[in-house]
């Protein structure tokens, strides 16, 4: 029997981190990494045209237009205009105060970074079969 494939567009600031969670994903069967992208506004634009089926995207992360267009705004544009339905937030921001802004985006889940790599891949394919 063939798993269905998770298409996944990663968004980080930071490339290592980035091509870490290629990696991880590449690595299973079930996840395809469709693109990635360093800001958030990067990430909006990718998925437009990507159509990935989830983002997995950082919570804090500079706009090159020294605009606010963090992870919790990418993820409210994601949400409201219809360009993803499923988005994950990974960060190293663990506090309410992150929860709650990220709970108010519509983030469909919340993951610590420096977690354990079998646990988000669990986490990430219960989202994806959502």
């Amino acid at each position: 029997m063939v798993k269905p494939t998770i298409k996944v567009l990663i968004v980080d600031d930071r490339a290592a981190v980035r091509e870490s969670l290629r990696t991880i994903l590449s690595l299973e069967d079930d996840f395809m990494v469709v693109g990635e992208a360093a800001s958030g506004r990067e990430a909006v634009n990718a998925a437009q045209v990507l159509h990935p089926d989830l983002v997995l995207m950082d919570l804090e992360m500079p706009d090159a237009f020294g605009e606010h267009y963090d992870g919790v705004v990418a993820c409210e544009k994601l949400k409201h205009d219809h360009i993803c339905q499923k988005v994950a937030i990974l960060t190293v921001h663990a506090d309410h105060a992150s929860r709650q802004r990220a709970s108010e985006a519509g983030c469909d889940l919340f993951l610590e970074k420096g977690g354990n790599s079998f646990e988000l891949l669990d986490k990430l394919r219960r989202l994806g079969a959502a």
